[in-house]
């Protein structure tokens, strides 16, 4: 860790817990949202056109496929769009390129996409979240992403009334946090 980051929230490669916890969540809001929008999209097709959808069995794998697009679609947007879905921006996390920039539309299509190969063979791809210098799972390396911690640029501590009330006794002394200046450590 450089000296220029000691102190701070963001910038530091996203861990196996959080990235989990992260999956874990969009997972379910994802499989959530896909309902509610299909329930909602069949009740209108009925209402207005009186269409009446017949959901038996035999249809399982034409409503397989269609979660499976919804899930691209949710995950390749957030990505594309904000470098985040909602479970990584609960916990923290955004997508950007290796080289610290934005994530693009293209390795967020490909980070999608292969995605399902770090499950093959019991989850091997995942091994450098673990054990990588970059924590970068497969489908990581095949886009050229990494996920990091990203809070905002802020202090790693936000200041509490007691420091607050030190600080304009002139005892101790923060960092300037509203301005775009990079913060350092005080410490």
């Amino acid at each position: 860790m450089k000296d220029s980051q000691r102190g701070h929230v963001t910038g530091r490669f996203g861990g196996p817990v959080t990235r989990l916890t992260a999956f874990a969540v969009d997972a379910a809001l994802s499989v959530a949202l896909y309902g509610l929008v299909l329930n909602v999209v069949l009740f209108t097709l009925e209402l207005v056109f009186s269409w009446k959808v017949d959901r038996d069995d035999t249809e399982t794998g034409a409503w397989l496929l269609l979660l499976v697009g919804w899930w691209l679609t949710y995950y390749w947007v957030s990505l594309a769009i904000t470098g985040r879905t909602i479970g990584k921006w609960f916990v923290g996390l955004r997508v950007v390129e290796r080289d610290g920039s934005p994530l693009r539309a293209w390795p967020a299509f490909v980070r999608v996409v292969t995605l399902p190969l770090s499950f093959v063979f019991f989850g091997l791809g995942f091994i450098g979240i673990l054990i990588g210098d970059e924590r970068r799972a497969l489908h990581d390396v095949l886009a050229g992403s990494v996920e990091v911690y990203d809070w905002g640029d802020r202090a790693a501590e936000i200041p509490a009334p007691l420091t607050r009330w030190l600080k304009r006794q002139n005892v101790i002394e923060l960092p300037d946090v509203s301005s775009d200046a990079p913060l350092t450590n005080q410490g």
